[in-house]
């Protein structure tokens, strides 16, 4: 299986593109967990983790982010 998506663009009518990704691992996980700290002030910190496992490949990223509010 191969994955394939299409799209145009509104803004520029008639401009079209093709997108072609590999092939996904058969039997595959996907995970995601989120965590977010509110400090006493105003700031808050947070951390995301996402992944992919299968038998002969793994993928996997994470994200961290400090929020101040006033």
């Amino acid at each position: 299986m191969r994955v394939s998506a299409s799209g145009a663009s509104q803004t520029l009518p008639g401009a079209s593109f093709v997108v072609n990704g590999a092939t996904p691992a058969k039997n595959s996980a996907l995970t995601s967990a989120g965590a977010e700290l509110r400090l006493a002030n105003g700031v808050s910190l947070l951390a995301k983790f996402d992944g992919e496992f299968a038998a002969h490949s793994s993928t996997y990223a994470g994200t961290g982010t400090i929020r101040h509010t006033w």
